[in-house]
């Protein structure tokens, strides 16, 4: 007959588990969205946020091999500085100009934070492309978004990066992929609204993100 008291308790769940628990939850994922309102989507960001923090914690510091090779080098050491990514989605910080309230506004940039983590962006790097973003946008004249101009955007970035174009696009777009969908729906939204040029350049930057991860 066994012992029931002496038996083992079961492990606790890794914080890798407990994400992909919390985001499969189908009540989880109505609050996340917004279907239930700000204050729930207010709760529901925070707990996946602080469950993010966990599974840095434990995994091993957010740095590539090449990268931090390249900051050992003293030639190299400039560059890579500027493609370095966050340890901590909270190293992210935004002022948002169109915020309609502070609650608004801490809301957006727990997604921005959540975002510009899951890609691996440079703090400086992602503020320095939110902030340009919120220059442009307002600025944008109406018929000349992106989305009121079928095929625009692959002009501009055919114009901006030549010969590059495809792979710029194709490295942007795993970008976008590997984003929360919030975060994607996001970016994906923002690239829309803005006009062909700039969306160029967002396009650019979420490519070079993306390659930065690569040795």
């Amino acid at each position: 007959m066994s012992d029931e008291s002496t038996a083992p308790e079961s492990p606790a769940p890794s914080p890798t588990e407990a994400l992909a628990e919390l985001t499969s939850d189908k009540e989880w994922s109505a609050d996340f969205s917004g279907a239930n309102g700000r204050a729930a989507q207010k709760l529901a960001v925070e707990r996946k946020s602080a469950l993010l923090r966990g599974d840095q914690a434990e995994a091993a510091p957010n740095v590539p091999e090449h990268l931090a090779e390249a900051m050992e080098n003293s030639e190299t050491k400039p560059h890579a500085e500027r493609y370095v990514p966050a340890q901590s989605p909270e190293d992210y910080k935004f002022d948002w100009r169109d915020a309609e309230n502070v609650e608004h506004a801490k809301e957006m940039t727990a997604l921005a934070q959540e975002t510009a983590f899951a890609v691996g962006a440079n703090p400086e790097f992602a503020q320095a492309t939110v902030k340009h973003i919120q220059e442009r946008l307002p600025r944008v004249q109406p018929g000349m978004s992106v989305a009121e101009n079928e095929g625009s955007l692959d002009e501009a970035v055919a114009r901006l990066m030549g010969a590059e174009a495809g792979a710029t696009i194709a490295a942007a777009t795993e970008a976008v992929m590997s984003m929360p969908e919030n975060g994607r729906q996001w970016v994906q939204q923002t690239l829309r609204s803005l006009d062909p040029s700039s969306a160029a350049w967002f396009t650019a930057r979420l490519a070079r993100t993306h390659r930065a991860k690569r040795p």
